[in-house]
């Protein structure tokens, strides 16, 4: 118990010292980024402010403390997810952050779940981890799965996805967390052409897929929160959906992803470095509230002791006393940086 409530309190106290020291900082003269090193997610607010934000993601869901809304986060309605596109083809792409795959028709949308608008699909992505204790980019009480997708959609009303990005009720992103499982055919055809996009900038046209075979089969409970793009320039403009449900994909696949994709040009030469890890640690909420589409969804962090109960009545244990100490400590840090 002394334990929890410590890393809380010192989650807060980041969250604070944070807030203090973002908005001091002077723009650097680059824009490059990376997921490590002096250009990983801690400097990404040196290029772009919006990185230093209040509304950041991604975050990490804590169950417990989800506000259920079953009237307002009914399901999301799904266009055209079902069909394969006779005249385009989907565009495959190494960015050197990612492997991102590209809808050139613009036929599917989605509405209602309490989305503001119909918002039509741009493209879906992956993050992934080294290893299959991590790779999300957000946490479900502070545990990651080794990948997770992201379908990026664009508000229609803005005609398309330049003029939507930055604005507040541009975006909107579906994720979903990946576990591993069964072989997962309906990944093949992206899986196939890694061979043709191992480096960054390569791309090559594929095969139009039916969206909804790459997502689960039920997508009636979700997660709900307004955030950012977990990458730059990382604009607060996306309404973002977490399915609960995840989808399987087999040990050998995700290796396919581990070993075949390189953040660097093949024109540099030099060892190839693997895309692996490609996801920006959680942020803070900065007050923000996460709301579930169904009761479910909402259960403990960390099941009590039996004597928890006991701890937690104690006015004078260790619990009750570090919090404060702790935020003393907040107190003193935000009045020497303002002196």
């Amino acid at each position: 118990m002394v334990v929890i409530a410590t890393m809380e309190a010192m989650s807060i106290l980041a969250c604070l010292i944070l807030g203090i020291l973002i908005p001091e900082v002077s723009t650097s003269a680059g824009n490059q980024w990376t997921y490590r090193g002096s250009l990983g997610p801690d400097h990404w607010h040196l290029d772009y402010p919006h990185c230093g934000g209040v509304k950041q993601s991604p975050i990490d869901v804590i169950t417990d403390d989800v506000i259920i809304d079953i009237e307002r986060l009914t399901p999301v309605v799904f266009s055209g997810f079902d069909v394969v596109s006779s005249t385009a083809e989907f565009t495959l792409e190494n960015n050197g952050h990612t492997v991102k795959v590209t809808l050139n028709d613009k036929k599917n949308q989605i509405k209602g779940g309490g989305l503001p608008g119909v918002f039509v699909a741009e493209q879906f992505h992956f993050h992934w981890g080294a290893t299959d204790s991590r790779g999300s980019e957000h946490s479900l009480n502070g545990n990651h799965f080794p990948m997770e997708m992201h379908v990026v959609h664009y508000n229609k009303k803005y005609g398309n996805i330049t003029e939507a990005i930055d604005k507040k009720d541009g975006l909107a992103v579906l994720g979903f967390f990946f576990e591993v499982g069964r072989f997962n055919r309906h990944f093949d055809e992206i899986i196939h052409h890694f061979q043709d996009i191992k480096f960054k900038n390569d791309n090559v046209s594929i095969h139009s897929i039916p969206l909804v075979q790459l997502m689960p089969a039920k997508l009636l409970q979700f997660y709900r929160y307004q955030g950012s793009l977990t990458t730059p320039p990382c604009y607060e403009s996306v309404t973002w959906t977490l399915f609960n449900q995840t989808i399987e994909i087999a040990e050998e696949q995700l290796e396919e992803f581990r070993t075949t994709i390189f953040e660097n040009d093949e024109s540099e030469g030099g060892v190839s470095i693997d895309i692996s890890d490609d996801f920006r640690p959680v942020q803070c909420m900065h007050g923000r509230r996460v709301y579930a589409s169904h009761s479910s969804l909402k259960f403990p962090k960390n099941p009590p002791p039996n004597n928890s109960k006991i701890v937690q009545e104690n006015p004078t244990s260790s619990a009750s006393i570090i919090t404060p100490s702790v935020l003393v400590l907040a107190l003193l840090i935000v009045t020497i940086f303002r002196m």
